[in-house]
């Protein structure tokens, strides 16, 4: 009898080892996946095959896909991006028509900043200004710029119809479901004509349920490490997930090619930059105001 109860108590007391063990390593996983990331660690210090750089110069322009969206999912490819509408007379951050127009013929993808004003209208517009206050004050506020004017949902709307292929990825600053409740109602065919970008995965499952068909996860308001990234990316059916240099540098796109997710960089103007974070840290394609 004695022998049978020490023998239990060495059981028991295995047991609970053994389930404070797994509580340890589960917390220390949790831990690290909550972890802040910085970024001034990963200096870009690699250098570049210069015969491979050579030929990607010549063939990079080959690299784009402006066709049409069902070839990209043929050839499972990702376009380049224009960058808030891409460059415009030597300005960048423009939202305007006008720079939708003058890129084109060269992009499939086009970024636009957006905001909700006030009175629920969605206007492309980068920094916070009075002019938001109504959709009103927006356009004659728009209108005092003789170079270019931004686009209204209207004037988009209008855009989009005349260029039926062509597709915008969101990047609301203010009011990221409003806004994007807002286009599904107010925009023919949204979920094939638009992929809105979130900013955390929280957002994923409200964004799938306006019917939105493609999502693109952007890190740049996201603070926590690469590996609570995986973490949530593994649970999530993403378009792709878009970041900045220093997330690419780090290492997180050849991480997320082994689960089968695509990347993006922004915002590169150099075709040497381009290269090195296509051919070595393995991003799949990049958001540009200048590089066509």
């Amino acid at each position: 009898m004695f022998i049978h109860l020490k023998k239990n108590k060495k059981i028991y007391f295995t047991f609970l080892l053994l389930i404070l063990l797994f509580f340890v390593l589960v917390e220390g996983k949790k831990n690290r996946s909550l972890k802040k990331f910085d970024g001034s660690i990963y200096l870009d210090n690699l250098t570049i095959n210069k015969k491979d750089y050579n030929i990607f110069v010549l063939n990079h322009k080959n690299l784009n896909e402006t066709v049409n969206f069902k070839n990209i999912k043929k050839n499972n490819i990702l376009p380049r991006v224009a960058h808030a509408g891409g460059g415009y007379k030597d300005n960048t951050y423009t939202n305007s028509i006008e720079a939708l127009n003058e890129n084109k013929k060269d992009f499939l993808f086009f970024e636009i900043d957006f905001f909700l004003t006030k009175d629920n209208k969605v206007v492309c517009e980068h920094d916070f200004n009075n002019s938001l206050e109504s959709i009103e004050n927006f356009k004659n506020h728009i209108k005092k710029n003789k170079i270019y004017q931004q686009c209204t949902y209207l004037s988009l709307k209008d855009w989009l119809n005349e260029n039926p292929n062509k597709i915008i990825i969101t990047d609301f600053k203010n009011e990221n479901i409003k806004g994007l409740r807002f286009i599904s109602e107010n925009f023919l065919n949204y979920e094939k004509r638009f992929i809105p970008q979130i900013y955390h995965p929280k957002e994923y499952l409200a964004v799938k349920n306006l019917g939105f068909q493609n999502i693109i996860w952007t890190l740049y308001r996201y603070q926590n490490s690469n590996d609570a990234i995986l973490i949530y990316a593994k649970k999530m059916d993403l378009f792709a997930i878009t970041m900045n240099p220093a997330r690419a540098r780090s290492g997180l796109g050849k991480l997320l090619k082994r689960i089968n997710v695509k990347t993006y960089v922004h915002t590169i103007n150099s075709v040497s930059e381009y290269y090195k974070y296509l051919k070595i840290y393995n991003i799949d394609q990049i958001y540009t105001d200048w590089i066509k």
